[in-house]
């Protein structure tokens, strides 16, 4: 009774101190800031302690310059966020003794297939979920940024991509091999991965509104829209994306009251109210670092930064921070759990700059750890706000040189090339003159080719996400085509330099 007395006490101490440590009123007014400095159309956070939502609120718009108004069951994407439910559908299956973290991929898909045989060999799930395979960043990009491909046809394409560290050598953060991973679901399960997490997850956390599938997403009433800057730097919303191949990756839409659900499930060690969806066993080797991978500087990374599975892992103050971040086309979104103080808070914004969801981030974080590190509001703004004007006054732009012309008549570089990861793309006449380009199997790749200098022209890509880039085809002694390279600004996670473009 006398131990008993003295916990109940602590508790009551510890709760007054956080209380101090953090201030609701003081948040409210801080987002409100943040929105105004960073023009955020609309924001949605939820924070709880001790199993319970303290601070639930919506705000802005769904969309810009319209009505709708968001609140804490809006939906928004929240990105890379959704690998961590990949790596619990298969905690799931570890628990039921189904699968082990360590088993090897191929024994479950026979068509995975990577640079090597025996990276292929012996890649095991535990590899899949910690960005180790030896492949660059973000590879494959390509395959799944708003294309038809399927997660299988993704997975069946790996093997063309090429390698830049060894296996198991140093991290490479990737959103492909999540996709492996929940194709490992499916087969094991019977079930297809978005009807496994919903069932097994969302439907027991009560996450009503979440899903995977963009067909459901869709229907939804309350769906923030995502925004990205125009050529004019106006933020304007864009069309979602599909990203159901995705999915396992970076496509889970939810909003922060259920997300709300989910962060008081991992804090409680896999019990949701009376229902035990994990083990604490299940729960504590996905938080528990299995490679060293400082991604970033202090105040919110160190030397001592590593991965789990599905969650960047970082000791600070005597607290080890758990946390993810996420971000789509128009869309980023962080969540945050400090373990030990039972607390974890989730932010969702229909916006692109991810500086605004780490700023409300470092905000709650001083106030929690009473830590001026995390003091960079004013740092970050003024650096914002004085890249913006320079790019306004002067856009980045390579010269077009005068007085030149192809090499070949127009007519010549009309034809069907070919990336053997990839697929085939398009180089075709247009009714109003000139060439176009076409990914045949990702329409958002789709442009006006404008003649800039010799062989080069430059991409006038028909979407508005997609900046403008240059082409320059390549040729042999005997002024043959021999294919073309593409000079992109990189996409988020899409990388056009592992792309080898060659004439059919």
């Amino acid at each position: 009774m006398k131990i008993f007395f003295s916990t109940v006490t602590g508790l009551i101490l510890f709760s007054n101190l956080f209380a101090q440590q953090i201030q609701l009123d003081s948040l409210d007014s801080q987002i409100h800031q943040l929105i105004k400095d960073f023009e955020i159309p609309g924001l949605s956070i939820g924070v709880i302690r001790n199993d319970s939502i303290i601070f639930s609120k919506g705000y802005g718009n769904l969309e810009i310059h319209k009505e709708g108004k968001i609140d804490e069951n809006t939906i928004f994407g929240i990105g890379s966020i959704s690998k961590s439910f990949t790596a619990l559908t298969l905690g799931i299956l570890v628990d039921e003794g189904k699968v082990d973290w360590d088993d090897k991929v191929k024994a479950y898909l026979p068509y995975f297939e990577l640079y090597t045989p025996y990276v292929t060999d012996n890649f095991t799930i535990r590899d899949l979920l910690t960005h180790r395979s030896g492949l660059k960043d973000v590879s494959g990009g390509t395959l799944w940024y708003h294309s038809d491909y399927s997660r299988e046809e993704i997975i069946k394409r790996l093997k063309y991509l090429e390698p830049v560290s060894g296996f198991r050598e140093k991290p490479a953060y990737q959103n492909v091999m999540y996709v492996v991973a929940s194709e490992i679901v499916k087969e094991v399960s019977g079930m297809s991965w978005d009807n496994f997490v919903k069932t097994k997850v969302f439907d027991k956390l009560k996450m009503n509104n979440t899903t995977s599938l963009s067909a459901e997403r869709e229907s939804s009433s309350n769906l923030a829209q995502p925004h990205i800057w125009n050529e004019d730097y106006e933020k304007v919303a864009i069309k979602q994306e599909i990203g159901d191949n995705l999915a396992p990756g970076g496509f889970i839409y939810s909003s922060s009251s259920e997300m709300s659900n989910y962060m008081r499930l991992l804090l409680n060690n896999g019990v949701i109210g009376n229902d035990t969806i994990v083990s604490p066993k299940i729960i504590n080797e996905i938080f528990k670092p299995q490679i060293i991978y400082p991604i970033g500087g202090a105040p919110f990374y160190n030397e001592f930064t590593s991965y789990g599975f599905g969650w960047w892992l970082t000791p600070k103050n005597g607290h080890k921070i758990i946390e993810h971040s996420g971000g789509i086309d128009g869309m980023s979104a962080n969540l945050v759990m400090i373990k030990d103080m039972n607390l974890g808070f989730v932010i969702l914004t229909n916006e692109a700059e991810e500086p605004a969801t780490f700023l409300l981030t470092a905000k709650i974080l001083e106030q929690l750890f009473n830590d001026e590190s995390y003091n960079i509001y004013a740092r970050v703004l003024d650096y914002r706000n004085k890249s913006l004007k320079r790019r306004k006054e002067s856009p980045s732009q390579i010269s077009k040189t005068i007085n030149t012309k192809p090499s070949l008549e127009l007519e010549k570089y009309v034809g069907k090339y070919n990336d053997k990861m990839y697929g085939d793309i398009l180089i075709n006449n247009i009714k109003s003159g000139g060439l176009e380009i076409t990914f045949s199997h990702s329409q958002v790749f789709k442009g006006k080719l404008e003649h800039w200098h010799f062989d080069t022209f430059k991409i006038d890509w028909n979407d508005i996400r997609v900046p403008n880039g240059f082409l320059t085809f390549n040729f042999n002694s005997k002024r043959e085509i021999l294919g073309f390279s593409i000079d992109q600004e990189n996409l988020l996670d899409v990388d056009f330099g592992e792309l080898n473009i060659v004439k059919k």
